[in-house]
């Protein structure tokens, strides 16, 4: 019996110090990436971007959300203050939506001012992962710039999604910074945590996987 107590005793503690040791990992790791989205959340780029690529979002039926709008609103203020600039509008169809993502934004950004010819449309894309690399595709089919020296893209999306994105980016060895946009801030609090848990699972599985 004192053998089994004490085998139970040890099991007990090996297994409080593992669920602490667990925790300890989760509050770091929490904190370490929370404090980057959050970083690169306000950070305002510091040189003016060639090109850009304005990520899509959800739609209701052929109306952008809020979110999306967000992003669309920062994309024609960059545009009309930059005529020189192009855009790469990405997204696909989602679930419930009667159009692309990308047509519905070329739409929007057209009925802000923007010149049709300036818009190029990428909808094949259903991730952050596939926004750039199609994105990419259309640079070299449309000879965008990507032989330009210093090439550097701007990337519009909201503001929690702008280390990811950049991040993203990078990795496929293009210079990037963000333009965020506001997030509504009836979702603010569920995208910033949410974004935690995507930062997470593409570090740890998506990057080594896709990048190797």
């Amino acid at each position: 019996m004192e053998k089994e107590k004490l085998s139970k005793s040890v099991s007990s503690r090996i297994a409080k110090k593992i669920l602490f040791f667990l925790l300890v990992c989760f509050i770091g790791t929490f904190l370490v990436i929370e404090g980057f989205i959050i970083y690169f959340a306000q950070k305002e780029p510091q040189e003016e971007p060639d090109v850009l690529i304005i990520l899509g979002a959800r739609l209701y039926g052929t109306i952008p959300s809020p979110a999306l709008q967000h992003r669309l609103d920062r994309g024609a203020a960059y545009l009309k203050d930059h005529p020189e600039v192009l855009a790469i509008v990405s997204g696909g169809l989602g679930r419930g939506e009667e159009m692309t993502e990308a047509s519905a934004m070329k739409r929007d950004l057209v009925s802000q001012g923007i010149p049709e010819e300036r818009i190029f449309v990428e909808e094949n894309s259903y991730n952050t992962y596939e926004n750039f690399l199609y994105s990419i595709q259309i640079m070299n089919e449309k000879n965008l710039g990507l032989q330009k020296e210093n090439l550097l893209i701007g990337i519009v999306t909201n503001d929690f999604h702008i280390f990811r994105s950049t991040l993203t980016a990078k990795d496929f060895g293009i210079s990037a910074v963000g333009l965020p946009a506001k997030t509504p801030p009836s979702i603010i609090l569920k995208s910033y945590l949410r974004e935690y848990l995507s930062v997470l699972k593409y570090l740890i599985l998506d990057r080594p996987k896709t990048f190797r």
